[in-house]
């Protein structure tokens, strides 16, 4: 009895052993690990392995097609690169983008929607595009039949061989007429440089609440679209990308460069455009006989989220003369910020409401929680043995780009309304600038230590014109994100 019993398992134990290599697909299985971008957790799983070929020729890589469920999927870069496209993984977003030629196409891990030449576009069977890692390697998986055909390619299927045929013209696309090497927007001259090289024919369009600068026959030599954000009085950002045959007839690449403006700036009044050897100079001005602040009203502001982080509280009082601490103050101006900002539109979260302490981790890890696009801390400064000294400064991480051009977003009218000292902008290795995951400031309204700054920041008009300068700020650096 006990050889029968020993003889059936270990036919149970082959027939198992046979019909999971027949469900393997021919060419076996693959022990992979699918990567969530947004919890940042591998887990495993078991794929079927998709031969290749291109042109009749095998194509291989590191990380090989496979069927996962009941699509084959493929490393973007390998075929995307073998049907001659450019291809960029973009770390920070989680991105991937491919161009070839005139056309791009943006993937998102774990995102089942992708951008084709800016328009969504729903991935077959919703399948998002995903990291998989196979014996140590991560690389983007995307299904084939989307991937290839969007870049001009055929796929033939062979069931009884697991083996995707694609087929494709790899005639090398014509060469640009010319090349741009640089856009560059200046935030304190209110100028956008672009080089070109040679200097090409363009033209301008005029959209009322924009500016789109087309550069005929060029291409972009870094490949891949851009932005920067300006935040001024009249241009609030600067955006660029690559285009094909579709913009104009007998030009095979465009480069559009768009200036967004600020709310009642205008392509007619305030651009002026300069022709130069090495291409364009665009400076935007204020309109004849507009001196001083100019209001910037907001951009879609209702989506927006920001974060208002009054200094000190609690037992933490800060600075303190003539009998005044350093936290009444700052608390006084977020509450006035907090309900300008909330009456334009905008979304705000408070570190604290009241007189309460906090420390400096909690106030970062509360406005990381909510997700706020930005972070504004609002202090008031003091100078023991300086009793004349006065003005305003706003800090920003010494890491952070974006940072500096918020600050000075801030900077400026923040002092023209209040007719304060302007000290400038200047980074600093603060706590609240340095774990917060948003763009973030430090606000220094104004000196303690100086009475009669001092006697300003208690004034409740003062303070109102604070708010207002410090919302001004906000609305410019937002207003290029909108």
């Amino acid at each position: 009895m006990k050889r029968i019993i020993t003889a059936l398992l270990l036919t149970l134990l082959f027939l198992s052993a046979l019909l999971g290599t027949l469900a393997a697909g021919p060419n076996g299985a693959l022990s992979i690990q699918l990567y969530s971008w947004a919890q940042g957790t591998y887990t495993p799983a078991e794929a079927d392995a998709v031969l290749l070929t291109l042109n009749g020729e095998p194509l291989e890589g590191d990380v090989p097609a496979m069927i996962l469920g009941d699509r084959t999927l493929a490393p973007v870069r390998l075929v995307g690169e073998a049907l001659a496209a450019e291809v960029l993984w973009v770390q920070e977003t989680g991105q991937v983008l491919v161009r070839k030629g005139g056309s791009e196409i943006v993937l998102t891990a774990d995102d089942s929607t992708a951008l084709v030449d800016g328009a969504a576009q729903e991935l077959p069977g919703g399948v998002p595009a995903q990291v998989v890692q196979y014996e140590g390697v991560d690389r983007v998986m995307i299904p084939l039949r989307f991937v290839t055909e969007t870049l001009g390619a055929s796929v033939d299927w062979d069931q009884k061989t697991y083996t995707a045929r694609l087929t494709a013209d790899l005639e090398p696309p014509p060469e640009p007429e010319a090349w741009v090497t640089d856009v560059r927007a200046d935030a304190g001259a209110q100028t956008v440089d672009l080089t070109v090289s040679p200097m090409t024919d363009y033209r301008i369009t005029d959209l009322g609440d924009r500016v789109a600068v087309d550069l005929l026959g060029a291409a972009l030599e870094s490949g891949f679209p851009g932005q920067s954000i300006v935040a001024g009085e009249q241009l609030a950002g600067v955006r660029y990308a690559q285009h094909g045959p579709e913009l104009y007839d007998g030009y095979d690449y465009t480069v559009r460069v768009v200036l967004d403006l600020q709310p009642g700036t205008s392509y007619q009044e305030n651009v002026q455009v300069e022709v130069r050897s090495d291409g364009l100079r665009l400076t935007v001005r204020p309109s004849e006989g507009q001196t001083g602040f100019v209001f910037v009203p907001p951009r879609r502001p209702e989506t927006f989220l920001v974060a208002i982080d009054p200094g000190h509280g609690g037992s933490y009082s800060g600075a303190h003369y003539e009998g005044v601490s350093e936290k009444e103050i700052d608390l006084a101006v977020s509450l006035k910020l907090e309900a300008l900002l909330e009456s334009l539109g905008y979304q705000v979260v408070m570190t604290r409401s009241t007189d309460v302490a906090m420390e400096l981790d909690e106030r970062a890890d509360l406005a990381n929680a909510a997700g706020a696009d930005l972070f504004v801390s609002i202090h008031s400064n003091a100078a023991d043995g300086w009793p004349d000294y006065q003005g305003i400064f706003t800090y920003y991480h010494p890491s952070s780009s974006l940072g500096a051009i918020l600050a000075q977003a801030v900077q400026t009218p923040l002092c023209q309304i209040t007719g304060g000292i302007d000290r400038g902008i200047q980074s600093a290795d603060f706590v609240v600038l340095r774990e917060t995951d948003m763009c973030a400031v430090l606000v220094e309204m104004g000196f303690m230590s100086n009475s009669q700054e001092l006697n300003r920041l208690l004034d409740g008009a003062y303070q109102d014109k604070l708010a207002q300068g410090i919302a001004q700020g906000i609305i410019r650096y937002l207003n290029a994100l909108a």
